[in-house]
């Protein structure tokens, strides 16, 4: 049983799409139309039957000769090739909440593009946890879910920014990044431009705790950077949260700014709220899912 989403909520993921703008030109065959000139009817191939594909595609003159049930593809069915980016640095994990809610959402992603035969890579970025390099195929969903779940965090040093550019995987690709991308503004749009350079599509999913953008915190408070271990005696008064909020705000507002002006994709996702309001509300009414 997977802890991060309910069999109920992956049924309904097993009938969504991730969407893409971009025109599919993989020599890979999936269960996407491609942009492509041609006819649904031109013969491509087989592959081998998995529970939970439609039995209308079953080949029974196949099956007749080999007792073993495959699927006839077409030349304009096309795969789409996806790459899921997730922060696992220490300011991600050390929220219990907050890290769940981002792994679910890399769940997600994954779990909807295995289940319409499409390749995905997971990346892990500082992590301890070997990537999840480019699989296909339903028979891979559970697989990447308990992956997910089992993920190895570590106190690894170092930025996500950083991090994330010595990552970046060179197949082009619709590419989700997941992170709370609390690093100074111009060290995280530059390792997100370095990644966009190499790819098809860019999406960013930005995971925050409530706490985070609207804290509650009163009196006198030593405040220690979780990744750095910088520390700080303040006086949090409500001038001082004001001022913080401001910041905050000023600190979305640019990176916003700057995936408008690229064409980058952009959603903020908070830890109260539900998975299914994320996905169904945020992200179906973005038309990143259909």
């Amino acid at each position: 049983m997977n802890r991060l989403l309910t069999p109920a909520l992956l049924q309904r993921l097993s009938k969504q799409k991730i969407a893409s703008r971009q025109s599919v030109k993989s020599m890979h065959k999936g269960e996407r139309r491609s942009a492509r000139q041609g006819t649904s009817l031109e013969f491509s191939d087989f592959r081998p039957y998995v529970p939970g594909d439609d039995l209308r595609s079953v080949d029974w003159n196949t099956y007749a000769r080999t007792q073993k049930h495959y699927i006839k593809r077409y030349l304009d069915e096309q795969e789409l090739l996806i790459t899921i980016y997730l922060d696992c640095s220490k300011s991600m994990w050390l929220k219990k909440e907050k890290w769940q809610k981002a792994c679910a959402i890399a769940s997600v992603l994954g779990y909807i593009s295995l289940m319409n035969d499409d390749r995905v890579a997971f990346v892990p970025v500082l992590s301890n946890s070997p990537a999840f390099s480019y699989k296909k195929g339903r028979a891979y969903s559970l697989r990447l879910l308990q992956y997910i779940e089992d993920l190895k965090v570590a106190e690894i040093e170092g930025s996500f920014s950083a991090a994330l550019t010595n990552n970046v995987q060179r197949k082009k690709s619709l590419t989700f990044i997941i992170s709370d991308f609390l690093e100074p503004v111009d060290q995280i749009t530059e390792a997100i431009r370095k990644v966009q350079s190499s790819q098809k599509e860019l999406k960013l999913i930005q995971v925050v705790s409530k706490e985070e953008i609207d804290p509650s915190y009163q009196g006198d408070l030593k405040l220690i950077d979780s990744e750095t271990a910088h520390n700080e005696n303040v006086s949090v008064t409500k001038r001082v949260l004001d001022q913080y909020i401001q910041r905050v705000s000023a600190h979305q507002n640019a990176i916003r700014k700057f995936c408008h002006v690229r064409g980058i994709g952009f959603i903020q996702l908070k830890d109260t709220e539900s998975i299914e309001e994320n996905i169904f509300s945020v992200m179906k009414g973005q038309g990143w899912i259909t």
